[in-house]
């Protein structure tokens, strides 16, 4: 088989395409036993890109409201992002987030996934991390 000019351009461009899509993405779960609520889960995925935050309980009638808070820290260690806290409506069961686009040296993110704010039971949180720096 004979490739052509046009027939090269377009495997280049296919095989571009191909090496965006496996960016690698890190993700990081965490999870707690909660009265009230059932498992409370935290879940952090990242890329170059961006960070998306999931937080989830097994129930909750008790009316509380889900939350999701973060922070970017470079290779040094100095945090040069942040998310702030933010809550889901009250009564939710899953909840999820995201903080993008993120500076060019970001190295690591932090999450923090809550419930809190309900009417009978107590406030709980667990903690993702995930390292997203070469």
């Amino acid at each position: 088989m004979k490739f052509n000019k046009k027939m090269i351009a377009g495997i280049t461009a296919t095989i571009a395409c191909l090496s965006l899509a496996s960016v690698p993405v890190f993700a990081n779960t965490d999870t707690t036993s909660t009265q009230g609520y059932g498992t409370l889960k935290g879940n952090l995925s990242a890329e170059s890109y961006g960070a998306y935050f999931h937080t989830m309980v097994d129930q909750n009638n008790d009316n509380a409201y889900l939350t999701i808070k973060g922070t970017v820290q470079n290779q040094n260690g100095s945090t040069i992002a942040t998310k702030q806290q933010v809550n889901s409506a009250r009564g939710q069961t899953f909840f999820s987030d995201n903080l993008s686009p993120l500076p060019a040296n970001s190295y690591a993110v932090y999450g923090t996934h809550g419930v809190q704010g309900g009417n009978t039971y107590g406030a709980a949180a667990v903690y993702t991390y995930t390292n997203i720096g070469g």
